[in-house]
C-alpha cells in the first residue's frame, strides 16, 4: 500500500492542532460501542446500505452478548446509532421524507477503526519470519526482473509495480506485526506485575518462565531480522545499481533509497526489542532481590528450609556429568628437536631485491633505446611502449612504461614541446585501454 503522506498538502503543527480545535473533533469508543460498529462491519459485507431495523438487530446482538437488559434496547440503540452518526463514524440517508425511513452506511473512518483491529487480530498469527520471506521472495524477482529490461517502459511494468505494491504492502504487514509483538511485550509486562502484586513469594516461578521465554523469542526474532535483513539489502543495492546513472530511472533509485531506510527501522526495531526488554529483565530481579532481603517474616527463607528439611527420606535423583579422559599417545622419552635445517636453495626460489629488478630492466631498456640517437631515427614514445609492452604481463605495464620514459629522456628532447600553442594526441598503448601523451623526441 502506498504512503499516504506522499499525496496529502504539508501543514505545519500549530495548524493542525489548530484545525482539531476548530472542529471539536472526539473519539469515544466503548467496548460495546467497538462491538456494535464490528457488527455493523459484519452486516455490510453482504449489503452495503443497511436499515434501521438492521442496526437495531445488530445491536440487539451486542446487548446479549454483553448481558445488557431487554427492556431499554429500543433507546439504547437508538442512542449508540446517533452516537456513531456523531462522532462521524456512520451515516444517514434520509430515503423517504414522508416515511422518515433511513438508510445507513460506515463511513471511512469507521472502516478504518474496524479494519485496524481486525487487522491487529490477524496479524497475531502470522509470523514475522514468514512475511521476510515473503518479502525476500518478492524483491529477488524485482531484482531479476532489473537485470533483465533496458528501457523505461519495461522498468515501470515489471520492476516499479514490485517495489510500490508488494513490497510496500510487505512492509507495512511487517510494521503492524511488530507493533503486535510491543503489545504481546506490554501484555506480560502487566501479567508479572500483577503476579508480583498479589503474592510475590508463589509468582517467583512464574515469573522466571515469562522473563525467560520472551527474551529467548525475542533473540530468535533478532537473528531472523539479521540474516533477512543483509539479503534484503543486498538485493535492493543491486537493482539501485542498476538504476544508478539514469536520468529516466531517477524515481525507482529514490524509492530504493526509501526502501532501505524502512529495512533499516525494522532491523534495528529487534536490538532496541532486546536491549528494552535486557533492562525490564533486570529491573524484574533486583525488585525481587530487594523483596526478598525486606521480608520481614522470612516467608522465602523459611520456604527454602522446609525445602531441604529431611531431603534424605525424600526420593531425589543425583546427576553426575564426567567428561571422557584424553588419551595420550607421544612418547615421553621423545626430545624436542629443533635443529636448523640446512641446503641449498633453488634458483627460482631465490629472493631478489625489487632495486636489482629494477636496475636491470633499466640496463635493458637502456640497450633497446640506443639504436635511436646511433642510426638518428626519431623516438615516438606510444610506437616504442606499444611494441615494447607486449613482451610483459599487465599487471607489469605500468612499471615498464615509468622506466622506458625515465631511460628515453635521458637521450634527448623534442622539438614540439617549444610550440605551447599544440598539444600531442593521446595513443593508446596496450589492449587494456592504457594511453599516453609525449612529443617524439627528434633531437639527442
Amino acid at each position: 500500500m502506498m504512503s499516504t503522506s506522499r499525496t496529502l498538502p504539508e501543514r505545519s503543527l500549530p495548524e493542525l492542532v489548530g484545525w482539531v480545535r476548530q472542529e471539536g473533533l472526539a473519539l469515544s469508543l466503548p467496548t460495546d460501542r467497538l462491538a456494535f460498529l464490528i457488527a455493523i462491519k459484519t452486516l455490510s459485507e453482504d449489503e452495503s446500505d443497511l436499515s434501521e431495523a438492521a442496526l437495531h438487530d445488530a445491536f440487539g446482538y451486542v446487548s446479549n452478548a454483553f448481558g445488557q437488559m431487554d427492556e431499554t434496547l429500543t433507546g439504547r440503540a437508538n442512542n449508540a446509532i446517533n452516537d456513531l452518526i456523531r462522532q462521524q463514524l456512520l451515516s444517514r440517508f434520509n430515503t423517504d421524507m414522508v416515511a422518515g425511513e433511513s438508510l445507513y452506511r460506515l463511513s471511512r473512518l469507521g472502516v478504518s477503526i474496524v479494519d485496524f483491529f481486525m487487522d491487529q487480530r490477524q496479524v497475531d498469527s502470522i509470523k514475522l519470519s514468514i512475511l521476510l520471506e515473503h518479502l525476500a521472495s518478492e524483491l529477488d524477482t524485482a531484482r531479476k526482473a532489473a537485470l533483465e529490461t533496458n528501457t523505461r517502459e519495461q522498468w515501470d511494468a515489471e520492476v516499479l509495480p514490485r517495489l510500490t505494491f508488494s513490497l510496500e504492502e510487505t512492509l507495512g504487514r511487517i510494521d503492524l506485526t511488530q507493533r503486535a509483538m510491543d503489545e504481546q511485550q506490554n501484555q506480560v509486562k502487566s501479567e508479572i506485575a500483577a503476579l508480583l502484586t498479589q503474592n510475590w513469594v508463589d509468582a517467583i516461578h512464574s515469573c522466571e518462565k515469562l522473563l525467560h521465554e520472551t527474551g529467548q523469542t525475542l533473540r530468535e526474532l533478532q537473528d531472523t531480522l539479521d540474516a533477512a535483513g543483509h539479503r534484503l539489502q543486498a538485493g535492493l543495492l543491486n537493482i539501485q545499481e542498476a538504476a544508478q546513472g539514469r536520468d529516466d530511472l531517477f524515481h525507482v533509485e529514490e524509492l530504493t533509497h526509501a526502501l532501505q531506510g524502512r529495512l533499516d527501522v525494522i532491523t534495528s526495531w529487534g536490538q532496541q526489542c532486546i536491549e528494552l526488554w535486557s533492562r525490564y529483565d533486570r529491573h524484574v530481579h533486583k525488585f525481587i532481590r530487594n523483596a526478598i532481603d525486606m521480608d520481614k517474616n522470612r516467608a522465602f527463607s523459611q520456604r527454602l528450609r522446609e525445602s531441604i528439611r529431611n531431603f534424605e527420606q525424600h526420593n531425589w535423583q543425583l546427576r553426575v556429568a564426567e567428561e571422557p579422559r584424553l588419551l595420550e599417545l607421544r612418547d615421553e622419552t621423545i626430545a624436542i628437536h629443533d635443529e636448523e635445517v640446512t641446503g641449498e636453495v633453488p634458483l627460482e626460489m631465490e629472493y631478489v631485491e625489487m632495486v636489482d629488478i629494477n636496475q636491470e630492466l633499466a640496463e635493458r631498456i637502456e640497450r633497446y633505446l640506443a639504436r635511436y640517437p646511433e642510426q638518428g631515427q626519431q623516438l615516438d614514445l606510444a610506437d616504442v611502449l606499444r611494441e615494447y609492452l607486449l613482451d610483459y604481463p599487465a599487471h607489469a605495464h605500468f612499471d615498464v612504461a615509468r622506466i622506458l620514459i625515465d631511460q628515453a629522456v635521458r637521450l634527448g628532447h623534442a622539438s614540439g614541446e617549444r610550440e605551447l600553442h599544440r598539444q600531442p594526441a593521446w595513443k593508446p598503448i596496450n589492449q587494456a585501454g592504457s594511453k599516453v601523451q609525449a612529443y617524439v623526441i627528434d633531437q639527442f
